[in-house]
């Protein structure tokens, strides 16, 4: 899944379509970031940042990502921005991992998928609170990782979160996904309702004259 996505996402931004899946983050960035994840991703490099407290075993690719956050939501955003994108990171992580929580207790009643339902929530919720790419970025990130780490609180010591592992990454980048594609589709309800208004205001006006 992580494989698939990411080849449609490079087609995308190789062919034209930047502007619309990631129009605020720059080539440079993109190619940076994805060569040193491919370097990093095979290697066997995990750090457990608390392994008295919580069982989350962080990858080295996943340290990287988290660094870059800093880079990419640094800016212009006054502070009370930067407090709501914290705040959003939190919400994310909290819905994240209350869903991976119950869905141990009782996988039956789950929406599309058992293993897709927390990422797409989640990269829905992110459309939902900002339409900039580099955010939205950041906020999975954050999200992803949190929510891991409080589904390993929640269960007590009898989950240990790998953040990096295969199955991680699917879930990132469904997230990332489904983030744009609500993003997208927002704007594309708004342009569509914007030039009904301006049809409806020259027929109206048609009709007045």
């Amino acid at each position: 899944m992580s494989i698939w996505i990411m080849v449609i996402m490079a087609t995308l931004v190789a062919t034209g379509w930047k502007p619309y899946v990631a129009p605020d983050i720059s080539k440079r960035t993109i190619g940076l970031l994805g060569i040193l994840i491919a370097v990093l991703l095979p290697s066997s490099i995990w750090w457990s940042p608390m392994p008295a407290v919580v069982q989350v075993q962080l990858h080295v690719t996943v340290c990287l990502l988290l660094l870059s956050t800093f880079f990419l939501l640094r800016g212009s955003e006054n502070w009370s921005y930067r407090g709501y994108l914290v705040l959003c990171a939190f919400m994310i992580a909290v819905i994240w991992g209350s869903i991976r929580k119950i869905y141990i207790y009782d996988p039956v009643f789950y929406w599309l998928d058992p293993s897709w339902d927390a990422p797409i929530i989640g990269g829905l919720l992110c459309g939902a609170f900002t339409s900039e790419a580099k955010h939205q970025f950041g906020l999975i990130i954050w999200g992803a990782v949190l929510g891991e780490c409080l589904n390993a609180v929640l269960q007590s010591g009898a989950y240990t979160a790998q953040i990096g592992s295969l199955s991680w990454w699917d879930s990132f980048w469904i997230a990332i996904a489904s983030a744009r594609l609500f993003s997208l589709l927002l704007k594309l309800i708004r342009m569509t309702i914007s030039k009904l208004g301006i049809m409806l205001w020259h027929i109206k006006g048609g009709r007045s004259s």
